[in-house]
């Protein structure tokens, strides 16, 4: 073979061992080649090309399928490039997905560009597999998203110190947020550490500083640390940081990375959270109640120095402790321990309470009553977290409670019940007994001679009296019995499951241990009996009222015949009905008073001698008219009235009455009008009242034409009550006169305590005159006196004309009497007058 045939051999076989040896090599780097000569059409692919494109080795494609390995945007993105570096000659660098066949989907790296001249004109191009790298770039690129996403909505800035020796030693780098934390708007990324010293506030300059250095110590702890930023508009803001230092293999530190963020907000509500539990706390230690906190389980957490106090438990010993062991409490009645209302509490998550009457057993062994209140502690979820028990001692309220609540329910002077207090139980007695049959009975009391121990002695010996007689009642019937004062000297009990005879015993036995007892007064010695009223509390009835107007009629009737007895109630008794006839009187007067049906008649008083000055002058005298017309006189009502405390309510009206006809203008004139008050009347307040305020209305002019009649009996058994009145009534202008004068056992010496104006000879003396020499002693001896004491005398019950002409030569000076003028309706009597006016 000649040389130069040799020669070319030679480096044919070079050129293939260097184009197998780029081949391999490529295909090691994962390298892929291909050209194209856009005149020829011709494409030229290696073998690793072929692999990176996931083709057969040495099978070449066209162009379009190869260009659409790499999808329809990367075909089209290729094709434009290859046409641009034909054209203009442009390479390009771009990176693609690319479908790799059974190696599936490939990132590759496609770098070309135009490569010879003329007609060897082509553009190469050559693929690298970035699969890998492509991938770790866009996890680092989608965790520096998340990253940045999480800073920024955080509002978290990013920082680096750096402390590597070099000549960027010490500089700061700050992300765009560090800027905005700071007050700023971002303006690059190096900050001189310096200058972010002194946005520091000066407080808190030596503890960062501080906080650097230790984290910058080998082995020192990371960097944690809050600090305030002065912000260039003057305010401040608190930010809190964290870091870490990077350090190389010999522990030499590289760099300090880390955040701040803005905790402003969160101190500030910290700061007010504390003060409002600083303020709970000051508040819970200083105020009068207790209060006791429990965890979930009942457990104390808490106790204020209430709490402490009324407990006996320190806050240190309590703590841990079952709430149950601290707070234990009782019932007040029976000591017996309640269910702890800290674990109801719990268990149910609603507020509650301990029952009334609850008390508190303290460590020390002391009760205190309590008024209490429990109620969950939720968090916001609405999770019960535990209890809170506010309590408070009301020993004192509680004794005071109970003081007012016996008062009301009792006599103060005597003890025992009052009438408010036993009607109740009265009821409740009635009641049980219509609905289950059982049989009960009452006793009506009424002391007998009460009134001379009052009227001699005084109030205070009245009201010994009253105790001692209130001892003996309760003392001699059963605990289970009720004994009540109901007013004045009247008593009353009620004897529960107790027949009637048994009562009766029982009623006698009291009968006789009274009629044994002694009031001693000084040298004076009062027997003071009783007189009982028995009848039973039954279904009988129609209610309890009932039954207690048959004990009190029996009573009445008892002190009637004789006084110091028992009367046992019986449904033919005879007396009783008689008083059943008094009580249903009571009944009517009651409605007569409702529906206005009392009238007044008047019966002239006239001058005894001389002529009469034609003004009227007389007695009003009240009449009831029924409601079939017809009238009732006085003598029919008022023992009723009296007996059982009508009287006043009548006398008001009947004063009333003449108090506004003295008040009118155009009547005929009067010169008296005299009203009579009962010896009841004397004693109550009410009249007394009404009859200041009325005669203050008058004037003393018009009063003085109003003449208020009082029986001698009346004022001398209430010497002193009817002196006050007297007086009171005469300074108001009133005349007074005394009634029935003669009819008692008085003395002329009561005269001189009475300051009366006129004595109105009572009419069993007058009736007589004419026969009976002893009236005539009596009438001449009250003429006498009357006119020492320069009091007018006025005769009652002046009937014929021999003892009208007597009674004018013994000096009388007023006459009152049939001979005279009948009773007559008033409002007739003023027609007429009016009239002859």
């Amino acid at each position: 073979m000649s040389e130069p045939l040799q020669a070319g051999a030679a480096t044919q076989q070079a050129l293939a061992q260097n184009a197998r040896f780029l081949e391999r090599c490529s295909r090691l780097a994962g390298v892929g080649a291909w050209e194209w000569r856009a005149e020829a059409g011709q494409l030229t692919l290696s073998d690793s090309a072929c692999e990176l494109l996931g083709l057969p080795a040495g099978r070449v494609p066209t162009l379009a399928a190869l260009l659409q390995r790499f999808g329809p945007d990367g075909a089209a993105m290729l094709d434009a490039a290859l046409q641009r570096a034909e054209v203009g000659g442009q390479g390009w660098d771009v990176e693609l997905p690319c479908n790799a066949g059974a190696r599936g989907r490939r990132v590759l790296r496609v770098v070309g560009g135009p490569d010879g001249e003329g007609a060897e004109r082509r553009v190469g191009v050559v693929m690298l597999d970035v699969t890998e790298p492509a991938q770790v770039r866009a996890e680092l690129e989608h965790t520096l998203e998340r990253l940045a996403l999480a800073t920024h909505s955080g509002g978290i800035g990013v920082w680096e110190l750096d402390l590597q020796p070099s000549s960027r030693q010490g500089e700061l780098a700050w992300d765009d947020a560090m800027w905005r934390l700071h007050g700023e708007a971002p303006h690059g990324q190096q900050v001189d550490a310096r200058r972010w010293r002194l946005r520091l506030h000066p407080q808190d300059r030596r503890a960062a500083t501080h906080a650097v250095g230790a984290a910058l110590r080998p082995g020192g702890a990371p960097l944690e640390g809050e600090w305030r930023v002065c912000w260039p508009d003057g305010s401040l803001r608190v930010l809190r940081a964290s870091g870490r230092v990077l350090r190389d293999a010999a522990g030499r530190p590289l760099r300090l990375s880390g955040v701040c963020w803005d905790v402003s907000e969160a101190r500030r509500l910290r700061q007010q959270l504390e003060e409002q539990h600083e303020l709970l706390a000051v508040t819970l230690q200083s105020i009068g109640d207790a209060v006791l906190t429990t965890d979930a389980a009942g457990r104390v957490t808490w106790l204020n120095p209430v709490a402490q106090r009324l407990t006996g438990w320190s806050a240190a010993e309590a703590q841990g402790q079952p709430a149950s062991r601290v707070f234990l409490a009782q019932s007040e009645d029976g000591r017996k321990p309640l269910p702890d209302p800290v674990q109801r509490c719990l268990t149910t998550g609603r507020p509650t309470q301990l029952p009334a009457g609850a008390v508190l057993l303290a460590r020390d062994g002391g009760l205190r009553a309590v008024d209490d209140s429990v109620a969950p502690i939720r968090d916001a979820a609405g999770r019960v977290l535990g209890a809170v028990l506010v309590f408070r001692d009301v020993t004192q309220q509680r004794r005071q409670f109970d003081e007012i609540r016996w008062r009301a329910s009792h006599d103060s002077l005597t003890g025992l019940v009052n009438r408010a207090e036993f009607e109740q139980r009265l009821a409740r007695g009635f009641e049980r007994a219509r609905r289950d049959g059982s049989q009960h009975a009452l006793l009506a009391f009424d002391l007998d001679r009460f009134k001379l121990v009052n009227d001699h002695c005084g109030h205070a010996a009245g009201d010994e009296v009253l105790r001692e007689v209130a001892q003996r009642l309760e003392a001699g019937v059963r605990g289970r019995d009720t004994v009540a004062r109901l007013g004045g000297d009247e008593f009353a009990a009620i004897l529960e499951n107790c027949s009637l005879d048994e009562a009766q015993r029982v009623a006698q036995k009291l009968c006789d241990t009274m009629d044994q007892y002694r009031y001693v007064h000084g040298e004076q010695r009062f027997r003071i009996g009783v007189s009982i009223g028995v009848a039973p509390l039954d279904g009988r009835w129609h209610d309890a009222d009932a039954a207690l107007r048959e004990a009190d009629a029996c009573c009445m009737t008892a002190k009637e015949q004789g006084r110091n007895r028992v009367q046992v109630w019986a449904p033919d008794d005879a007396a009783l009905r008689a008083h059943q006839s008094e009580h249903r009187w009571v009944t009517r007067l009651q409605q007569a008073l409702d529906e206005e049906r009392f009238e007044l008649d008047l019966q002239r008083v006239l001058p005894a001698q001389g002529p009469d000055d034609g003004r009227l002058r007389g007695e009003l005298l009240l009449r009831l008219r029924e409601r079939d017309g017809s009238r009732v006189l006085p003598g029919a009502f008022m023992p009723a009235a009296e007996r059982f405390h009508l009287a006043p309510r009548l006398d008001r009206w009947v004063l009333r009455q003449a108090v506004a006809l003295l008040h009118r203008t155009g009547e005929p004139p009067i010169a008296s009008l005299s009203v009579n008050v009962s010896a009841l009347t004397l004693q109550d307040a009410a009249y007394h009242q009404e009859a200041r305020t009325l005669l203050l209305g008058l004037g003393p002019q018009r009063a003085s034409a109003l003449c208020l009649e009082i029986t001698e009996t009346a004022a001398i058994t209430q010497l002193g009550e009817a002196a006050r009145f007297i007086t009171q009534m005469r300074a108001l202008g009133a005349r007074i006169a005394l009634d029935d004068f003669g009819a008692g056992s008085s003395s002329y010496g009561h005269l001189k305590a009475l300051p009366v104006d006129l004595l109105k000879i009572d009419g069993q003396f007058v009736r007589a005159l004419m026969t009976d020499p002893l009236d005539q002693a009596a009438v001449r001896g009250f003429v006498d006196v009357a006119r020492t004491l320069g009091l007018t005398t006025v005769a009652e019950c002046v009937e014929t004309p021999e003892v009208l002409l007597e009674l004018v030569r013994l000096g009388v000076g007023e006459v009152q009497g049939f001979l005279l003028h009948r009773p007559q309706p008033l409002a007739e009597l003023l027609a007429v007058a009016r009239e002859a006016a």
